[in-house]
């Protein structure tokens, strides 16, 4: 993977958290809604040029397993973070066994099993 191709799937990252952050914050008062709104989808409109690059740039099944594991995985640490989200053990695992599978599947070659 390139520095481009890098930058490309964090930035992606970064706009999906910044989008569920959005959405999160104007889920938690009428008058935060509209901002909440627009905000979060501002984010994720940039989120989605951002995976077409990742699509240019990387095999697209990989672009997209990485950069939609990545996403689940960052969002949820940062609404544990920002907004005192609690998970349960088993959900702890499960935003595990996403960055295992993450890693598996990027790291998988064409036919190896």
């Amino acid at each position: 993977m390139t520095i481009a191709s890098i930058l490309t799937v964090v930035g992606f990252w970064a706009m999906q958290v910044f989008s569920q952050l959005f959405f999160k914050w104007g889920s938690m008062a009428d008058s935060h809604w509209l901002w909440g709104f627009v905000g979060g989808n501002l984010s994720g409109l940039c989120s989605v040029f951002l995976l077409m690059f990742a699509y240019k740039s990387m095999n697209a099944s990989i672009a997209f397993g990485i950069c939609t594991g990545g996403a689940f995985i960052a969002v949820q640490l940062a609404l544990v973070l920002l907004f005192r989200s609690e998970l349960s053990l088993l959900q702890w695992i499960g935003v595990g066994m996403t960055a295992v599978g993450m890693i598996m599947f990027a790291a998988a070659k064409r036919g190896a099993f």
